[in-house]
C-alpha cells in the first residue's frame, strides 16, 4: 500500500493473517507547540527543553550542576523563558524560595 500519512510521512501498516492491510496514518500532535520546544531548546544550552503532548506543557530541565534537580514548566514558551530566566537566578544562590512552577525534586 502506497499511502501517505499527514506531514509526507509513509503510512504503516496493520493487518491480520487472511486479510487486506489497513493503512494507519501518524498524527502530528502539536507540531508548532514541538517545534517551538526545540528552537528554543537549541537557543538555550544550559536547558534540556522539551513539550509534552501528553500534558500540553513546555517543560525545561536545568542542565548545569545545582544541588537539587531543577525542573520548570508553563503553558506557553514566553512564560517558560520567564521561569527559566528567574531560576537561574535562584539557582545560582540555593535559597528556600522557589519560582512559582519550579519544581525541585
Amino acid at each position: 500500500m502506497d499511502a501517505v500519512g499527514e506531514s509526507g510521512q509513509p503510512a504503516a501498516t496493520q493487518h491480520t493473517n487472511g486479510r487486506p492491510s489497513v493503512g494507519v496514518y501518524r498524527r502530528d500532535w502539536d507540531a508548532d507547540k514541538r517545534q517551538a520546544a526545540a528552537l528554543l531548546d537549541m537557543v538555550e544550552p544550559c536547558w534540556a527543553i522539551y513539550y509534552g503532548t501528553g500534558s500540553r506543557l513546555f517543560f525545561a530541565i536545568a542542565a548545569w550542576n545545582v544541588a537539587d534537580p531543577l525542573i520548570v514548566e508553563a503553558t506557553d514558551v514566553g512564560e517558560l523563558q520567564e521561569l527559566m530566566r528567574e531560576a537561574e537566578l535562584i539557582g545560582a544562590t540555593h535559597t528556600d524560595s522557589h519560582p512559582k512552577s519550579a519544581v525541585w525534586l
